[in-house]
């Protein structure tokens, strides 16, 4: 499982590797018990082209809508088709702050279509690659 976690930052490192690209590799501290944060994220963000990428250990990379919050740090979402282990795919929408003063992170998911109370929480810390 280490080697595949390490195969996959990896490989989404060396898509972007672009002068102006920042790449963060996320390790999620603290997670919900229902499943839907991953253990791993990794960010991908070029600042001046107010692009961004999000990966996780549970997916591949997928283009994520961006906004620099100031002093706050970053705000990443991104939607997701997910399966469900009772059945059926879900429609999902994560979003991840990135406090880039202490570079912690914070990452929460949503259902999209759905009015469900779960709402999955996690956080960890990142260092830039």
């Amino acid at each position: 499982m280490k080697y595949l976690t390490l195969a996959f930052i990896t490989t989404f490192f060396a898509q972007g590797a672009l002068a102006e690209t920042v790449n963060y590799s996320c390790t999620m501290t603290k997670q919900d018990s229902h499943g839907w944060i991953a253990k791993e994220y990794a960010f991908q963000i070029d600042e001046a082209a107010k692009t961004a990428k999000a990966a996780s250990s549970f997916q591949d990379s997928a283009e994520a809508r961006f906004k620099n919050r100031g002093s706050k740090g970053y705000r990443l979402s991104w939607n997701l088709t997910e399966r469900m282990a009772a059945g059926g795919d879900m429609r999902v929408r994560y979003q991840a702050n990135l406090k880039t003063s202490d570079n912690t992170v914070t990452v929460r998911m949503a259902f999209v279509h759905a009015d469900f109370a779960n709402k999955p929480f996690g956080s960890g810390v990142c260092t830039i690659k």
